[in-house]
């Protein structure tokens, strides 16, 4: 698996994210399959089935964002719009084996991040701070441990890659190097 780190402040998203790629006992580390990716306005931190990623970061346009409400927005118009990514791929989501993980991830777009679990469900945390995947539960608990609720985009960077250290130390399936994305809210 991985581990992938997100952190919303005011007016940015930052994404951190391992470089490991484990499949069946094989371990590679790689810098030319990043875990974050840029699909046109999106960034997309991802985690779990290596398909379901491929599909969005290759194969999906996300839906156009006209400063509507991010919680509606997603809801009514992302998730169906990955979700006909999926079917149009031949992806079937809704049949993924959830015990090897199935997939998640931490999507931004305008500054805003939220948590899309596998079975299409998507959350946003009332804390701004996400871990997710195989060193998730030990990125998101140094990052609860912390008081960033006043941080800049620089010290928000140093808490991520920090989080990611962390658990490339605690779980087996997170190594480094580190990649980091940052995503700033349009001016309007």
């Amino acid at each position: 698996m991985t581990t992938v780190v997100g952190i919303q402040g005011r007016n940015y998203v930052v994404l951190a994210a391992d470089s490991q790629i484990t499949e069946d006992n094989l371990r590679t580390i790689s810098l030319g399959t990043p875990k974050i990716v840029q699909v046109g306005y999106v960034a997309i931190g991802i985690t779990g089935d290596t398909r379901a990623g491929d599909i969005l970061t290759y194969n999906w346009k996300p839906p156009t964002y006209r400063g509507e409400d991010p919680v509606q927005f997603m809801g009514k118009k992302m998730i169906p719009s990955i979700i006909n990514a999926f079917n149009k791929n031949t992806y079937d989501w809704a049949n993924v084996d959830k015990k090897d993980g199935g997939f998640d991830y931490l999507l931004a777009f305008d500054s805003n991040l939220f948590h899309i679990a596998c079975d299409m469900s998507f959350i946003q945390n009332e804390l701004n701070v996400y871990g997710i995947g195989s060193g998730g539960q030990f990125a998101t608990g140094y990052l609860y441990s912390l008081d960033y609720t006043i941080m800049n985009q620089d010290r928000a960077v140093e808490i991520a890659q920090k989080a990611v250290e962390i658990s490339s130390i605690l779980d087996i399936n997170t190594c480094p190097p580190i990649q980091i994305a940052i995503q700033k809210r349009k001016v309007k």
